[in-house]
């Protein structure tokens, strides 16, 4: 076992609050277990060299930063190794980091002394090469957007149906190959992989599935089963897979309406409104879903050549995906 302060200088982190300074090109990493703790891009100097790891003091995540970064001013611990690392050592010091963050919370915040004793076991460890370049794909070539400013708006129930997932109980089911849908925010909304249990549906592939506590909406790309805290989006018109990624992203706008007090069962999410981008017919009085335009959009946005690769897998579950808690596919709304 080795102790954190016999591998890394651990700093408290150094940088802005967000509200303080304007847009720009430097990470600014926050108290969020999201996005890799990088809440936006900021016009301030890099106050860290990446490669290096910071840590959230309130949840203990930890998070591998491959560009130079600014952090907010509190809440972050930042592990600079006392020796040149590599990557693979970095992301296999995380990862063991984010297996102990159970011990911490608010009241009992991972603290510059606790995570200098923190010790990581080494004895699993391989040293190899790691090659980013499938999870972090190249951006697209733009190509040229005109622009639709005509945006209407639509009551969620006219796009689409609403219903509930089947079974309430994950730890009463069998593991298996099957992604599972549950209420998480995180990971395309899939809990784990299992056996379907008996009187539960199948349900197919180019589904919008929405988190019934955090409002989180995600587009599933193979076909899943869904517990009760899910509800399952089915569209009411032959819409592409590009317009199904708006609709979820539209959906996502508003989540901060949602929360464990007022989660978003069918009656409170069926008042929701969303803007399509849309064209007038030969009737002025009448607009159709602009789904070209929504589809050169999201073409050019970075990580659609991820969601094609997962088109193009034809809707079947990689025999290698079949750990509960294992990755599926990136939120990139």
């Amino acid at each position: 076992m080795t102790k954190i302060r016999e591998l890394f200088k651990v700093k408290k982190g150094s940088g802005e609050y967000r509200e303080k300074v304007e847009a720009g090109k430097t990470p600014l990493v926050s108290a969020t277990n999201l996005n890799n703790g990088i809440i936006d891009f900021v016009d301030i100097d890099p106050t860290f060299k990446a490669p290096s790891i910071t840590v959230e003091r309130v949840s203990g995540q930890a998070h591998v930063q491959l560009m130079d970064y600014a952090t907010v001013p509190d809440d972050i611990s930042v592990l600079i190794p006392l020796s040149k690392m590599s990557l693979n050592k970095l992301f296999y010091v995380s990862s063991c980091i984010n297996l102990q963050k159970w011990m911490f919370n608010y009241g009992r915040k991972l603290s510059k002394t606790r995570l200098e004793n923190m010790e990581i076991d080494f004895s699993n460890y391989e040293e190899r090469t790691i090659n980013l370049s499938s999870r972090f794909p190249p951006q697209n070539a733009r190509s040229t957007i005109t622009h639709n400013e005509n945006y209407k708006s639509y009551n969620i129930t006219k796009l689409l149906t609403i219903d509930r997932g089947d079974f309430h109980a994950l730890d009463r089911l069998d593991l298996g190959d099957i992604p599972t849908v549950s209420r998480i925010c995180n990971d395309n909304g899939v809990t784990g992989f299992f056996e379907k249990p008996d009187n539960a549906k199948t349900y197919n592939k180019g589904l919008i599935t929405v988190s019934t506590v955090s409002g989180d909406a995600f587009v599933q790309l193979v076909d899943f089963i869904a517990t009760d805290n899910v509800l399952i989006c089915s569209p009411k018109a032959p819409f592409k897979i590009t317009t199904l990624f708006f609709i979820a992203f539209m959906i996502n706008k508003q989540k901060w309406r949602f929360s464990y007090g007022r989660q978003p069962y069918k009656r409170i999410f069926s008042k929701l409104n969303i803007f399509m981008p849309v064209t007038s017919g030969s009737d002025a009085s009448r607009y159709e879903i602009d789904e070209n335009y929504i589809e050169v959009l999201l073409k050019n946005c970075y990580g659609w050549n991820v969601i094609e690769r997962e088109l193009r897998m034809g809707g079947k579950t990689p025999g290698t995906r079949k750990a509960p808690g294992q990755s599926f596919i990136t939120n990139f709304n």
